[in-house]
């Protein structure tokens, strides 16, 4: 039986699509970034929408030496599946998840989304510019989450869990590449207390036991916005933080042949040079 709740809620999403119709039609502007923050603030995503399908993986035994690469990843959606997919890796680049290791291939096992990632770009220009012989990732990125999340269970606990998991497994972790901004935008949540935030993960991390760089990406643009506060906040921690170090600036791949049509997340020509980016930084700590 149709209960008067759901009238009144199918109603409502009649009137919201109704008036976002005419919004739409009269003044010519679809408001993306509108429905984008309502997105970001009220759909929860939990564990589960991160990728765990290993149904198409071919799990390795990995032996390892000094020349192996084994970096965490951290962030927002830039830092997890949700940009272009198509590229297939061509050196020996690996991921990690659960204690096992596989063969990279995107999506990449760990985070959210379902589509490409810069990660397998990165692994094979490290091995190809003779930084690696191999690369392991093990990817941690969570699509939409505020540096504020990203403090908190269970998206910290993933990651903390991981970086466990490789020390006991590769006795190392090299570091952390952190890419996450574009929702603290000025314009969406704010970047006020930025800093405070970056600190406190820092101070978490630390209390675990896990010292190593993190490489924390300039980054604020999404949907044509960009905010040089927050880009100024993010050298002021890279200034500041003992572990942290100056990863990629996003900001300067604002045209649209980088990005999809959402002007937020990267096309593959965008993680040409994203991954371009992320081998000069690395390459200035190994």
């Amino acid at each position: 039986m149709i209960t008067k709740r759901y009238i009144f809620l199918a109603l409502s999403v009649l009137v919201t699509i109704y008036l976002l119709g005419i919004f739409t039609g009269h003044y010519k502007y679809f408001p993306f970034n509108l429905l984008y923050s309502f997105k970001s603030q009220f759909i929860i995503m939990s564990e589960s929408k991160r990728n765990f399908d290993i149904g198409n993986l071919k799990e390795v035994n990995l032996s390892i030496d000094n020349t192996t690469g084994i970096y965490l990843t951290y962030g927002q959606s830039n830092a997890a599946n949700h940009g272009q997919i198509g590229y297939e890796v061509k050196y020996e680049v690996y991921q990690y998840l659960k204690g096992k290791t596989y063969i990279y291939k995107d999506p990449s096992l760990g985070a959210t989304g379902n589509d490409g990632s810069v990660w397998g770009m990165v692994g094979d220009k490290l091995i190809k510019s003779n930084m690696h012989k191999k690369v392991i990732f093990s990817n941690n990125g969570f699509g939409g989450r505020r540096i504020e999340d990203l403090n908190k269970e269970p998206y910290l606990n993933h990651l903390i869990k991981n970086y466990n998991q490789l020390l006991r497994d590769y006795g190392r972790v090299d570091a952390i590449l952190f890419h996450q901004g574009e929702i603290n935008h000025s314009n969406k949540y704010g970047n006020s207390n930025y800093y405070k935030e970056f600190k406190i993960l820092v101070d978490k991390l630390k209390a675990q036991g896990i010292i190593i760089p993190i490489y924390l990406s300039r980054t604020s643009i999404c949907n044509n916005d960009s905010d040089a506060g927050l880009i100024e906040i993010q050298n002021k921690i890279i200034k500041d933080m003992d572990i942290v170090f100056p990863g990629p600036n996003t900001d300067l791949l604002s045209e649209k042949k980088f990005r999809l049509p959402d002007n937020c997340h990267f096309s593959l020509l965008g993680y040409e040079k994203f991954s371009d980016m992320w081998v000069v930084s690395l390459s200035k700590g190994i």
